[in-house]
């Protein structure tokens, strides 16, 4: 029996060597640093992979990325070896909501679902989430720490709280104090008329909130659709365009401005491809890779005959597909104007599946004619330096260890972001 278990043992320890060198550092506790050796390694920056490169990484942060020939290891450094494989910085999504189940109601807000459906993210690559309205008091203790201590198990968390909407510029400007004391990492609002069924804010009521919001040092987000509210919102200040504009091609005048006052744009491709797509069933109902995750009853719900026949009668479906498609055009537009593109989903209601739209998001925007390249950089870079996102987002000395490992290479298709072989969050690998 002793020799079997000793036998046992030594298998179990060459089956860890070969795949990826035990790699879990408690099991090697006099380790001071790890190092991934062997693969391309994508920086996030937009500079050509390097190729058998090494990352380098001691107490969850960044120590070193390069090639072979540059970076001496420590002595005391766990090698895990990752030939063939890819490193790409944990993606961001730069527009989400947390904490809801079925609809955004208040009583379908909680505690368990935030850090569920971070853990969700997670699993899925996307390692930093900045939930972008309607967050309520359970969520501030999950955002708090996240610039200065590792996070186990979950995505990174900022958010806006609730979306300012006061109808005066004193309820407004009470909003906006309120969401401070609470304590948030942005401002959100919308400017939106939801197709002339109601009135828009008034620009002297968000021109309050942008002004308030910046005495507090705080960036606003603001929702619209219509290529004259982008133009004024950004004539006001606002920081962040959360959506894409739909109802008309995108003029000199809005590249300019988004260019000169260094403004991220957020298409949110996968939001209004969810307005329409469940008229039947789409193709992405038969991938692996969503199925893995995809809540069997929401997956039934949206495969109901009598659901997809209310979704192809809704008398606003044309209008819809037309305002996807003048969104897709729109991007690469102001892709090929330098405009700072940032990946956003709005996803986190049943419709719109956290971890898999934000794969999906990245496969429509090179189907909109961005390169994997271009994508890639709008996932992980641009959002963090867009919203002000601590050392996160590229593989730099200093910054958090936040990457994905992947089987396959993305430069050569963006969908091999979906060939997932390892996350890692602070230096630590989550469980997927």
């Amino acid at each position: 029996m002793r020799v079997s278990h000793q036998l046992n043992l030594l298998f179990s320890l060459g089956v860890c060597l070969f795949f990826y060198g035990c790699t879990d550092p408690e099991k090697n506790p006099n380790k001071a640093y790890i190092a991934f050796v062997g693969g391309n390694i994508i920086e996030g920056t937009g500079k050509p992979a390097i190729i058998d490169g090494v990352l380098l990484m001691s107490e969850g942060r960044v120590v070193a990325v390069g090639t072979q020939e540059d970076i001496e290891l420590p002595e005391n450094t766990q090698i895990i070896d990752i030939q063939d494989k890819t490193v790409i910085p944990g993606l961001i999504n730069s527009h989400a909501h947390v904490g809801y189940e079925q609809t955004m109601q208040p009583e379908n807000y909680s505690k368990e679902h935030i850090l569920g459906q971070l853990a969700l993210y997670a699993r899925y690559g996307i390692t930093t989430v900045v939930s972008l309205g309607e967050d309520h008091k359970e969520a501030v203790a999950y955002r708090h720490a996240v610039d200065t201590v590792k996070v186990m198990e979950r995505a990174r968390l900022y958010i806006a709280g609730k979306i300012v909407s006061g109808d005066t510029i004193r309820e407004a400007i009470a909003e906006v104090d309120d969401k401070v004391k609470m304590g948030v990492d942005f401002m959100k609002i919308r400017v939106d008329d939801n197709l002339g069924t109601t009135d828009k804010m008034r620009e002297e009521v968000y021109q309050t909130i942008i002004n308030r919001s910046h005495d507090y040092n705080l960036k606003l987000a603001a929702h619209m659709y219509y290529l004259e509210d982008a133009k004024n919102l950004l004539e006001a200040g606002a920081d962040f365009l959360a959506h894409s504009v739909r109802d008309q091609k995108v003029d000199a005048k809005l590249i300019e401005l988004l260019n000169a006052k260094k403004v991220c744009y957020c298409p949110t491709l996968t939001r209004d491809l969810s307005t329409f797509i469940y008229e039947d069933e789409p193709a992405f109902f038969a991938d692996p890779f969503f199925l893995h995750e995809v809540d069997s009853l929401t997956l039934e719900m949206l495969k109901d005959t009598a659901r997809q026949t209310s979704v192809s009668e809704n008398p606003n479906n044309e209008t819809y597909k037309a305002a996807l498609q003048m969104a897709m055009d729109n991007l690469k537009i102001l892709s090929d104007s330098g405009v700072t593109i940032a990946l956003g989903t709005d996803s986190g209601v049943p419709t719109r599946f956290q971890g898999y739209f934000e794969h999906l998001e990245m496969a429509m925007m090179a189907e909109a004619g961005m390169s994997p390249m271009q994508i890639l950089v709008s996932a992980t870079q641009n959002p963090a330096r867009c919203l002000g996102l601590k050392d996160v987002g590229t593989l730099e000395k200093g910054k958090w260890a936040d990457f994905v490992i992947l089987k396959d290479d993305p430069l050569q298709d963006i969908k091999n972001t979906r060939s997932i072989d390892a996350v890692y969050i602070g230096g630590d690998q989550i469980q997927r």
